[in-house]
């Protein structure tokens, strides 16, 4: 079973991407391909139905890559705060995520307020909302 974004009310919510990160990005979910095809093809998902524009014009409350957002993720029911990064950013620093990750990918594009939800590869059902975009990178 590979990652796919599941809306909770079959419909996702509509994304944007930074048209300068969107080159990029694409490179990083090929070179995801071969080490984790489930996120590879979830960021590619997500890359086709999101909405391309200039950065400068993206509203304030859209998370980009470099973005430091709040979110709630799942049933913890406690708001979480991390950095969306590029897998090549240290990893092991705290207070971040990387764009390799589902978690990551969920993030990418969202506003303040939206849900998303994916299953996992062994099919359970993950889910995040975005509280709000404190600095957008």
């Amino acid at each position: 079973m590979t990652l796919h974004a599941d809306a909770i009310n079959t419909s996702l919510p509509p994304i944007v991407v930074a048209a300068e990160q969107y080159d990029r990005l694409s490179a990083v979910a090929g070179g995801l391909e071969e080490v984790l095809p489930e996120v590879a093809h979830f960021l590619d998902q997500e890359l086709a139905r999101a909405e391309v524009m200039p950065l400068a014009q993206l509203p304030d409350d859209v998370v980009t890559v470099n973005s430091t957002v709040d979110f709630i993720f799942g049933m913890k029911g406690r708001i979480e705060r991390l950095k969306l990064v590029y897998p090549t950013a240290r990893s092991s620093d705290d207070g971040v995520v990387s764009i390799a990750s589902p978690v990551g990918v969920a993030l990418l594009g969202m506003r303040e307020g939206q849900t998303i939800s994916w299953s996992t590869r062994y099919g359970d059902l993950r889910w995040l909302k975005v509280v709000k975009v404190v600095e957008r990178g």
